[in-house]
């Protein structure tokens, strides 16, 4: 069965890393609802915390399409080290450089309750180590770097990964508006063009829809000149550029509104 993979913000639940006991049609449930989950998410790795059980248990999709199924998890072997770009179910949408070891020998136990043994490197390694903080009740912010943990949290903060390390997003929420505005704009032109096209009652009718859209331009710039400030001062290290951007890019919108206006004017 298909279950919901809690995301942040959601907290996840306080209960965790329960070794499983019983080795019953109960586990070959849980883990055949992991996998159901991981194949509707398209996801290669879950542990059963994710989907909000308690138990020790990862399973992790193989190259080959089969599942490797891996329970009571423990890393009895470590060696190297390696800084990984990863992402997770948990944070949708934002990666962040962590800190893993390269190479690790895992003892573990199959669904019929015998020991196990797997030594793993590279991706594989990473995975296992990601989803084993999961059994724990944690996440891979647990294992970022000072500096890194700063930029992730900025990244959750404004839900967006274009973050970059000086605190400062490449995409803006106010960017939005500027699209929106920018679809009005066009549509405007268009509603020009086929004023030659037109008769005279729906001449009429187009002039009332252009005041319309120009009256709605107007108003999206002023909202981004105040929005976009608001938003330039929650990055203290960027505001400054910032405000001449806001202002320039203002002006540069409100100059294709005059230029319509008299275009209105004088077509319509």
């Amino acid at each position: 069965m298909v279950k919901e993979i809690i995301k942040y913000p959601t907290t996840p639940s306080l209960e965790f890393g329960g070794n499983v006991r019983h080795f019953d049609e109960s586990l070959f449930a849980l883990i055949q609802d992991i996998k159901d989950t991981m194949d509707a998410n398209s996801l290669n790795a879950l542990a059963a915390f994710q989907i909000g059980s308690p138990y020790a248990v990862i399973v992790i999709k193989k190259e080959d399409g089969s599942y490797l199924e891996i329970i009571n998890p423990r890393i009895i072997k470590r060696e190297g080290s390696v800084e990984p770009v990863e992402t997770t179910a948990y944070f949708p949408g934002l990666s962040a450089k962590t800190k893993r070891y390269e190479k690790i020998k895992l003892m573990y136990e199959d669904r019929e309750g015998k020991q196990q043994f797997l030594e793993a490197e590279g991706d594989l390694a990473i995975t296992i180590q990601r989803k084993i903080d999961y059994v724990f009740g944690s996440n891979f912010r647990i294992r970022l770097s000072d500096k890194e943990r700063k930029l992730f949290d900025s990244k959750l903060e404004f839900g967006t990964n274009a973050i970059t390390d000086n605190g400062c997003p490449t995409v803006f929420k106010r960017d939005r508006i500027l699209q929106l505005f920018r679809v009005l704009f066009i549509s405007s032109i268009i509603g020009l063009i086929g004023s030659f096209f037109v008769s005279e009652e729906t001449l009429q009718t187009l002039k009332e829809v252009e005041n319309y859209l120009m009256a709605s331009m107007l108003g999206l710039v002023v909202v981004y000149f105040f929005y976009a400030q608001y938003e330039g001062r929650q990055y203290k290290n960027c505001s400054s550029c910032q405000i001449g951007n806001i202002i320039g890019t203002s002006a540069i919108e409100l100059a294709k509104l005059l230029v319509l206006f008299v275009a209105v004017y004088f077509i319509l």
